[in-house]
C-alpha cells in the first residue's frame, strides 16, 4: 500500500512540476537530457515526442476522478514509455535515460511526502 501511494503521489508531483514550467524550461530541459544521452540527430524528434506523449498522459491520470485507479495506470503509462524509449535509444542511452527518470519520479514523490508531512 505504502508503495502505491508513493508511486502516486510522484506521478502527480511529475505532472503538475512538467505543467508549471514553461516552454523555455521544456526546452531547456529537453536540451539537457538530449545532450546527456548524447542523441543522434535521427533520435530527436521520437525523443520528442515520446516525452510529450509521457507529458499529456500523466496529465490524464491527474485528471481521473477515482484516484485509486492512478496506481495502475502509472504503471502502464510507464511501462509503455519505457518500451517506447527503449526502442529509440542506444542500450547505454536508455540505461542512462531510466537511471534519471526513475530518479526524478523518487525525488519529486520524496519532496511531496515531506510537503505533506510538513502540512500536517
Amino acid at each position: 500500500m505504502k508503495k502505491m501511494i508513493f508511486a502516486i503521489v510522484a506521478m502527480f508531483v511529475m505532472t503538475m512540476s512538467a505543467n508549471a514550467q514553461g516552454d523555455n524550461d521544456k526546452v531547456l530541459t529537453f536540451d539537457r537530457v538530449s545532450s546527456y544521452l548524447e542523441l543522434r540527430v535521427d533520435q530527436v524528434e521520437p525523443v520528442k515526442k515520446a516525452m510529450a506523449q509521457l507529458d499529456s498522459s500523466l496529465e490524464a491520470i491527474y485528471q481521473l476522478e477515482d484516484k485509486s485507479k492512478g496506481y495502475e495506470a502509472w504503471q502502464k503509462i510507464e511501462g509503455n514509455h519505457k518500451a517506447k524509449m527503449q526502442k529509440i535509444l542506444s542500450q547505454s542511452q536508455y540505461d542512462k535515460y531510466v537511471e534519471i527518470f526513475d530518479l526524478t519520479a523518487k525525488n519529486a514523490a520524496e519532496r511531496t511526502i515531506e510537503q505533506m508531512t510538513a502540512q500536517q
